[in-house]
């Protein structure tokens, strides 16, 4: 499904009941019509259950992509605030080397 730029879409209107497809010329009313009525109905009927498998499907996709934002969200807010708290932030000595280790030097140009 190729996707819309934001500014170009426009907002999604509800989408109303499925309509029957209408028959410029009624069918008899012989059994043959009433086995053919009834084939229609069936497929349409495992379609809308299709359809229906899809949706479920997609939401609880939906609903795990929201669940992984939420938890990267927290994430952030943590590091954000380890940022704002530096007393709960590691000190540089942690990485594995002192600053007296080293001799300070300089240089004239």
């Amino acid at each position: 499904m190729p996707s819309r730029p934001l500014a170009m879409s426009l907002p999604r209107l509800p989408r109303s009941r499925p309509r029957p497809k209408l028959r410029s010329i009624p069918r008899r009313k012989a059994e043959s019509a009433l086995y053919a009525e009834m084939q229609q109905l069936s497929a349409e009927k495992q379609r809308l259950n299709q359809e229906l498998e899809f949706l479920q499907e997609r939401q609880e996709q939906i609903q795990a992509r929201l669940q992984e934002i939420e938890q990267a969200l927290q994430h952030f807010q943590q590091a954000a605030e380890a940022f704002r708290n530096p007393v709960s932030s590691p000190k540089p000595s942690s990485f594995g080397f002192s600053p007296s280790r080293f001799l300070s030097m300089t240089f004239e140009y």
